[in-house]
C-alpha cells in the first residue's frame, strides 16, 4: 500500500464516526476515496438523498479526514460548488475553467503564498470537487429545455473526461500558465431530487401496484396499509435521464448512491452525537448561564419521532422540532418551573416527555 493511502475499511470507520445511518453509502465513498488516494482514475460519485440525509456531512467528513493526516496533504484540496452557480456562469458563457480556478485558489490558500506553480498544479490535479444541488441543472424542466442546465452539465463533463486543461495560477512571482491533467480529480455530485421520488413511485406503482405497499397488523387487530417503497431499490438510470440528467454526464460517475431516509433511532443519534448536534449546542448555551440541561431519553425519542414525520427534511427537522420546545426556555428558563437543584449542588433544567409534547404543540 502506498505510504499516503488508506484502506477502504479505515476510511469507512473514520467517516462513520461523523455520519449517522448511511453505512452503505459510506462504503461506496470509502472505495472512491481510496482509489483517489492511490492515484487511480477518479471513481466519481453521484449521491441522491433528501434534505438532511447527510450528503454535506459526508463531504465534510471526507474533507476532515484528508486534512487531518499529513500523509494525505497532497490530496486535501477540496472545493464545494453549488450547481446553481455553474448554471449561472453557463448562462453568461463563463463556466469554462471556473472549477479549476476554484481548485487553484483553494490549493494556494492551503499551501501558502510562497507555493510554486508546480505545487499548485499538483494539488489541483489531485483535488476533490463537491457539486451540491446537482438536480438543479437538469436538461429540461417539464417539457421545456433548460439550456443553462445542459451547458453546465456539458462543462463539468469536459473536466470529467480527463482532458488536459490550460489554467493560469497565481504565485509570488506573478501569474503562470500550467497544463492541468484532470483525470485524477474526484468529483462528487449530490442532490435531493425531490421530484424523482414521486416520478419513480408513479412508474413502479403502475407496474407493481400493491407491491409498493405492505400490510401491517395493528394492536387493535386491524390491518394498516403502509407505503414500503424505497427509491434505492427501484431507481434506474432511465429515471435519471427522464428527470433531466444527460446520459453522457451520468456515464462519468462510477456509482449512483442513494442515501436512505434516517430512522427514529438514527435521528436520536444525530440529536445527541452528530456533528453540530442540537443537544450539544443547547448544553453549551445553558452552561453559559450556570444551568445543566437534561433532556430525558423519552423526550429525545419523541423529538426524533416528530422529526421523522417530515422525511423530506431528514435531520434538519430535529432543529425545527427542538427549537419549538426550547424557544421560551432559552429566553427565561428560571420562570418555566422546570429548573431544580440537584443533590450535588448543581442547578438543572429538565425537559421530560410531558414537557416536550406540550411545548412542541404550542
Amino acid at each position: 500500500m502506498s505510504e499516503r493511502s488508506l484502506t477502504p475499511p479505515e476510511i469507512f470507520e473514520a467517516l462513520r464516526r461523523r455520519v449517522v445511518g448511511q453505512d452503505a453509502a459510506l462504503r461506496e465513498v470509502a472505495v472512491a476515496v481510496s482509489k483517489h488516494l492511490l492515484g487511480h482514475a477518479a471513481s466519481n460519485l453521484f449521491l441522491i438523498g433528501g434534505s438532511g440525509s447527510g450528503k454535506t456531512t459526508i463531504l465534510r467528513a471526507v474533507e476532515e479526514l484528508l486534512r487531518a493526516d499529513p500523509r494525505l496533504a497532497g490530496h486535501a484540496t477540496v472545493v464545494r460548488l453549488n450547481a446553481n452557480l455553474l448554471a449561472e456562469l453557463a448562462g453568461r458563457g463563463q463556466q469554462s475553467g471556473a472549477v479549476l480556478e476554484r481548485l487553484a485558489a483553494a490549493a494556494r490558500a492551503q499551501l501558502g503564498g510562497q507555493a510554486s506553480a508546480a505545487r499548485i498544479k499538483a494539488a489541483v490535479e489531485h483535488g476533490l470537487v463537491f457539486v451540491d444541488e446537482i438536480d438543479k441543472i437538469r436538461s429540461h424542466v417539464g417539457d421545456r429545455p433548460n439550456v443553462t442546465g445542459i451547458v453546465a452539465q456539458e462543462s463539468l463533463l469536459t473536466l470529467m473526461e480527463g482532458e488536459t486543461q490550460r489554467l493560469q495560477v497565481h504565485t509570488v512571482d506573478g501569474p503562470e500558465t500550467v497544463m492541468v491533467e484532470t483525470s485524477r480529480i474526484l468529483f462528487v455530485a449530490a442532490g435531493a431530487f425531490d421530484e424523482l421520488y414521486d416520478q419513480v413511485l408513479e412508474r413502479v406503482s403502475k407496474v407493481e401496484g400493491q407491491k409498493v405497499y405492505k400490510m401491517v397488523p395493528r394492536a387493535d387487530g386491524s390491518v394498516q396499509r403502509l407505503l414500503s417503497f424505497k427509491l434505492a431499490r427501484h431507481l434506474q438510470h432511465a429515471d435519471l435521464f427522464a428527470y433531466g440528467i444527460v446520459p453522457q454526464f451520468l456515464a462519468r460517475f462510477s456509482a449512483v448512491v442513494t442515501l436512505r431516509e434516517l430512522s427514529t433511532a438514527d435521528l436520536v443519534a444525530v440529536f445527541k452525537e452528530g456533528p453540530d448536534a442540537p443537544y450539544a449546542s443547547a448544553l453549551a448555551y445553558f452552561r453559559g448561564h450556570d444551568l445543566d440541561l437534561r433532556v430525558t431519553d423519552e423526550a429525545m425519542t419523541y423529538i426524533a419521532e416528530q422529526a421523522a414525520m417530515q422525511p423530506r427534511l431528514g435531520a434538519r427537522a430535529l432543529r425545527e422540532v427542538f427549537g419549538r420546545i426550547m424557544r421560551d426556555l432559552e429566553f427565561d428558563p428560571w420562570g418555566s418551573g422546570l429548573v431544580q437543584p440537584t443533590a450535588d449542588g448543581r442547578t438543572e433544567l429538565v425537559v421530560d416527555l410531558e414537557t416536550a409534547r406540550a411545548r412542541s404543540q404550542r
